[in-house]
């Protein structure tokens, strides 16, 4: 989080001479010279459930993959939580196996 003060006057100028502020380009004017007051994070947990059915598919010879569009350190971390990897397979992967590629290595 962050701010920086303006008065209103200086906020309109900058809102009408930037589009309203619609597109990522016309919010620089404003997202210069802040002062950062703070960092947080969100983490959903895993639904009820979830890391039990992994485990029921695995026992039945099922191999569970999760397709998403977090980063590739989150859905790493959800596959871990919810038993889709373990950390042994974390271990190999940072030494070269793949148990986890973003969308581009996919696509190659």
């Amino acid at each position: 989080m962050a701010y920086k003060d303006v008065t209103d006057e200086q906020w309109e100028t900058d809102r009408k001479e930037n589009n309203n502020f619609t597109e990522i380009d016309d919010r620089q004017i404003v997202e210069q010279g802040l002062t950062m007051v703070g960092i947080f994070a969100l983490e959903d947990p895993l639904r009820p459930g979830i890391k039990d059915a992994v485990e029921r598919c695995r026992i039945a010879g099922i191999n569970t993959r999760m397709c998403t569009g977090d980063s590739i350190d989150t859905a790493k971390a959800i596959s871990l939580q919810a038993g889709i990897i373990t950390r042994e397979e974390l271990d190999l992967d940072a030494e070269g196996h793949i148990v986890a590629m973003n969308g581009s290595d996919f696509r190659v």
